[in-house]
């Protein structure tokens, strides 16, 4: 279980290619804004980890290698989404159009986490366990009071969710449903997330 959860957490580092939620809406792209605050987080904490400068230097160097990588990609697989939404509104649907444009987003989203698990494997070998589970608790702390807030719909609407991300991506998808709490806690986070 610690060696899933350190993956899991390197994994979250190397987030750069992880395409927005058609339902999050604002045109707000969770992808490159979860690597900008992770790495904000990495540059802030970097000389209590004992992580060198040469060492967040290079980590940036391939996240930002990465988001570089995942921009056509992202782009491709908003227009497929798109192009399916697009097929699903008409009043017949045509069941061949429609299951060969799924076949074309579960092709873009493959390459995606392929890209994301390069750079993972990459910026993985560059920290030790120990740095990894502390950067872990520094986003652990970031998200907690959207977790105090939100208690009662991540329990019942976002259950499945394993990473701090994706519970953001879940309540987002549900944002019409969310206690004013919940709600106001969401959009603390997602400021935050917008700020420069």
């Amino acid at each position: 279980m610690r060696s899933f959860a350190l993956l899991a957490c390197c994994a979250v580092l190397a987030a750069v290619a992880c395409p927005p939620l058609a339902s999050a809406g604002e045109g707000h792209d969770f992808g490159k804004d979860h690597a900008r605050h992770l790495l904000a987080d990495l540059d802030a904490n970097a000389a209590r980890l004992g992580i060198s400068a040469e060492t967040v230097a290079k980590i940036r160097s391939i996240v930002d290698a990465g988001m570089a990588s995942a921009d056509p990609l992202r782009t491709q697989l908003g227009d497929a989404r798109a192009a399916l939404r697009a097929l699903l509104s008409t009043a017949r649907p045509d069941e061949a159009a429609v299951m060969e444009q799924a076949r074309r987003i579960g092709t873009l989203e493959t390459k995606l986490l392929e890209l994301r698990l390069r750079t993972l494997l990459r910026v993985r070998p560059l920290l030790t366990d120990a740095q990894i589970e502390a950067l872990h608790t520094v986003r652990a702390q970031r998200l907690a009071p959207l977790r105090d807030a939100c208690r009662d719909e991540i329990s019942t609407s976002c259950a499945e969710a394993m990473t701090g991300r994706d519970i953001v991506h879940c309540l987002f998808a549900h944002r019409d449903h969310l206690s004013d709490a919940c709600g106001a806690a969401l959009t603390a986070l997602h400021a935050e997330h917008a700020a420069p």
